[in-house]
């Protein structure tokens, strides 16, 4: 079992984004001791990382706590298969835009000048 603090070092997740992931219904059953503070279990944890997967692919936490709410009544359907396929696009699309900015900061550095002088 882990604290609020170990759950945020483990995730790198701040505890303020912890705790509104608890209040936005992200992580239903956090258990918590008399004293009302909350303990994480690894299930907790691998659950936090997997909204933060979500949330690095762009996913609204709408559409993450859509997943994660589907995921514990029942098994992906083919609707959400055909979504996160799609998403999976999206995200191969950005990356390759990603790339072409790379790319480009490469060259300019390589030259070592943002403008070429005119002549």
């Amino acid at each position: 079992m882990y604290s609020i603090k170990q759950a945020s070092t483990l995730t790198r997740l701040s505890i303020d984004t912890i705790r509104y992931y608890e209040k936005a219904g992200l992580l239903p059953n956090i258990k918590r001791l008399p004293n009302g503070h909350r303990v994480f279990l690894p299930s907790d944890i691998e659950r936090l990382q997997l909204i933060l997967c979500m949330k690095k692919a762009s996913l609204s936490l709408e559409e993450v706590k859509l997943y994660l709410d589907i995921a514990e009544t029942s098994n992906m359907t083919p609707e959400m298969i055909t979504s996160m396929l799609q998403h999976k696009e999206k995200v191969k699309s950005q990356m390759t835009q990603l790339q072409t900015v790379l790319d480009f900061i490469d060259e300019k550095i390589a030259e070592g000048t943002w403008l070429k002088k005119k002549a």
